[in-house]
């Protein structure tokens, strides 16, 4: 006798990844986008929502977890105004471009383009 359904046993999953990428982005300030797009690819899969979808999904869900995150950072004085200021602007031009271009591009290219952008920040991080 199955206990869960394949539904509730997804869902399970998926809350658990949810709660790992807001563990993540809360300790690091960034990271969590990784786990969701993961977890939805292989929870979810590519029959419910294509790799668009998953990109698309994954921001959405970002959305309240970073703010949360900046409240939180915020009240603890960890946030640079100077560096806020200068990326504000260009950061949403680009979310916005990103946004336009993001049915019209390959999902190919932007899984080969989300992989070699995970490996240079690794590999940044472990060289500073």
């Amino acid at each position: 006798m199955k206990i869960f359904s394949e539904k509730k046993a997804k869902g399970i999953k998926l809350s658990l990844a949810g709660l790992l990428a807001g563990t993540v982005n809360g300790l690091l300030g960034a990271g969590g986008g990784i786990i969701i797009i993961y977890a939805l690819n292989k929870i979810i899969g590519e029959k419910e929502l294509d790799k668009n979808g998953a990109f698309a999904t994954a921001l959405c869900i970002m959305l309240p977890i970073s703010v949360l995150s900046v409240l939180i950072y915020s009240s603890r004085g960890h946030i640079s105004m100077e560096g806020f200021g200068v990326f504000l602007l260009p950061a949403i031009i680009g979310g916005a471009l990103g946004g336009v271009l993001l049915g019209k591009l390959n999902t190919a290219f932007l899984k080969k383009l989300f992989a070699g952008l995970v490996i240079i920040s690794g590999i940044l991080l472990l060289v500073r």
